[in-house]
Order: structure tokens, then C-alpha cells, then sequence
């Protein structure tokens, strides 16, 4: 059964946000194949919040400035020693890992993953939904995670100027986390609604059809993407209409 048109379209009543986010996680734990790496519903008395995470994997080794350089320094050092003393057994007698082992160990070093943790809530000012976020490096790299990360890894590289000229700090700014209270950072909401409005059908939109089309429009700026198969046709799609 579809849900009732959006009563404060192109805002979200706090019962329409979790109808819109029970929609999603339940299209999400119906078809997992090829979606986010994970996606939990949390219900609380403050409201409903979706958090999902995601990994990015292809980070050029180039842009890194870790202790990962080192791994990579240790493992080509170890293949240049060579045994001094002549009682020690010929090079190629040496018990040493083999090379795919060695290659796969290079292509951990050279290759970290960043984890961004999402957590989507209902803005109490805005009354839209605010995307929060945060990163955390994978594979033991301790590289920076402030705001030029965010720009450099996380922002899909047709965005990042628009992101920098929209107010003062940007479209992206670092606060505080409203159920946490943990720093975090933010895709600022002063212009959803309006951005909404012009997107969606506000006769046809129902809870679980805003929240898609929102995330197309914020979650695509940091690399949040809509699994393909939330949208195709047939299934649990809410696109479809349903709750």
C-alpha cells in the first residue's frame, strides 16, 4: 500500500522521516546484493536515524603521507639483503615468503581503505534531512581525516567546487553529532528543501521516494551513493510505493 502524500512537502513531518527511513533500510535488507557495505535503522525518542557505511577503496598511493610509505620501504628492503656469512645457505635456499604473498602485502601497503560511517537524521531547524559523517582509515594507516580529506578522497572531484563556494565554510562544515555529541561532519541543509521542491513531485511523493531522491542529491556530493538495485523495477523498491 503506498503512503499518503507528504503533509509538509518539501519538509518532512518527524513521522514521515520514519516511515521514509524504515522504507529504505527495508528495500536495503531486501535486495543486499550490490548495495552499502552495511545499513542499520536505529529508533530512538529523539526520532529514527539510518546509518550506513561505506569503503573507498582506490586511493591513489601517491596522495598518502603515512607510515604506509614505510611498509612498502621495509618489504623492498628485505628483498635487497642479501646472507654475509658464507656459512649461511645460497640466496635461493633462503626460506623467504613467496611472491604473491609479497606482492599481495605490497598491494595492502599501497592501498588503504577509508570507512566513512553515515548517519542520516531529521534536521529539527530545517525539518529536511542533514547527512553526518565521519572517516576512519583502514589497514593500519593513520593519515589525516580533517576537512581536506573529505575534499580529497571522499568528494567526487565535479562536486568539490561546488561544495567550496556555498557559504562562508562551505557546504560541508565540522560539528557536533546530535545523538553523540561527537565532532562530525555535515552536508549543511539550508538549501534542501529548496532543491527538493524543485525535484520532486510533491502529489506522488511519499516518504520512502523523498528520502531516494535526497540522497541522489546529497549523498552522490560525499560519495554516498543509491545501490542501483533500490531503484530497478519490481521487488521492494520504494520507488515503487512502498512503506
Amino acid at each position: 500500500m503506498s503512503d499518503p502524500s507528504l503533509s509538509a512537502f518539501p519538509c518532512l513531518t518527524p513521522v514521515e522521516f520514519s516511515r521514509a527511513c524504515q522504507a529504505v533500510a527495508q528495500a536495503a535488507w531486501a535486495r543486499p546484493e550490490g548495495g552499502w557495505d552495511s545499513i542499520r535503522l536505529v529508533t530512538q525518542s529523539t526520532g529514527s536515524m539510518l546509518q550506513i557505511t561505506q569503503h573507498i577503496t582506490d586511493i591513489p598511493h601517491n596522495t598518502l603521507h603515512s607510515a604506509e610509505s614505510e611498509a612498502i620501504d621495509d618489504v623492498d628492503d628485505e628483498e635487497e639483503q642479501d646472507p654475509v656469512c658464507t656459512s649461511q645457505p645460497p640466496r635461493a635456499m633462503l626460506h623467504r615468503p613467496n611472491q604473491a604473498s609479497q606482492e599481495a602485502l605490497v598491494r595492502t601497503a599501497r592501498k588503504p581503505s577509508l570507512q566513512v560511517d553515515y548517519d542520516i537524521l531529521l534536521s529539527s531547524t530545517y525539518r529536511v534531512p542533514v547527512l553526518f559523517f565521519r572517516l576512519k582509515w583502514n589497514h593500519h594507516h593513520h593519515g589525516p581525516v580533517g576537512l581536506d580529506a573529505v575534499y580529497q578522497y571522499v568528494v567526487p572531484e565535479q562536486y568539490r567546487q561546488g561544495l567550496q563556494s556555498v557559504g562562508v565554510m562551505g557546504g560541508i562544515s565540522l560539528g557536533y553529532h546530535p545523538e553523540s555529541g561527537a565532532p562530525a561532519f555535515f552536508v549543511h541543509p539550508c538549501n534542501t528543501a529548496d532543491a527538493m521542491a524543485h525535484l520532486a513531485d510533491a502529489r506522488n511523493a511519499t516518504p520512502g521516494t523523498y528520502l531516494l531522491i535526497w540522497l541522489g542529491l546529497v549523498g552522490h556530493c560525499v560519495n554516498l551513493h543509491v545501490p542501483r538495485e533500490l531503484v530497478a523495477p519490481g521487488g521492494t523498491s520504494p520507488l515503487r510505493g512502498h512503506a
